[in-house]
């Protein structure tokens, strides 16, 4: 359970990140080479990508439904912004540290080690940053309110509307 759920103006976010996640599960696994990304909001989420408003809305149904059920998983995704930024920060942590000695010969060595061992934890910190912060699979009775298509340039954007 996220601890941001106690906290209902601020537990809207996590929620809606949960159920971007769980939306492009669904997708991913009714459409082959899907490339989506999303954006959650105070009031639902963005998808960016190719792909049927339709598609989107059936598929969020499905995801609320298969959350509403149990099906706690769909919220984490292995390439969630949270993980790239988790990566990042352990990453540049290990780096600054390393950095520190006198003898600049064996700094660049233990800089690249340090970096390394610290993308090594990232991977699985990052998935429970997500299932303990970022996102939550308590959806209550979130319904779809509706999915709004557009074009922004060349780019396709589902904006999403949930329920609070």
């Amino acid at each position: 359970m996220n601890f941001l759920d106690q906290i209902p103006i601020v537990s809207t976010v996590p929620r809606n990140h949960g159920v971007e996640h769980a939306t492009i599960h669904v997708l991913a696994s009714r459409l082959q080479n899907l490339s989506l990304v999303g954006h959650a909001t105070l009031d639902g989420f963005n998808l960016y990508g190719e792909v049927e408003a339709d598609q989107v809305e059936s598929a969020a149904n499905e995801a609320l439904r298969r959350l509403r059920a149990g099906d706690s998983r769909l919220v984490i995704h292995p390439n969630c912004g949270t993980n790239f930024a988790t990566a990042g920060m352990l990453a540049g942590i290990a780096a600054w540290l390393a950095s520190y000695g006198k003898d600049s010969a064996s700094k660049l060595p233990r800089i690249i080690m340090a970096s390394t061992v610290a993308l090594i934890f990232a991977l699985p910190l990052g998935l429970s940053v997500q299932e303990y912060v970022t996102t939550s699979p308590l959806v209550g009775e979130a319904r779809v309110l509706g999915v709004e298509r557009s074009k922004r340039g060349s780019m396709t954007v589902h904006r999403v509307r949930l329920s609070r």
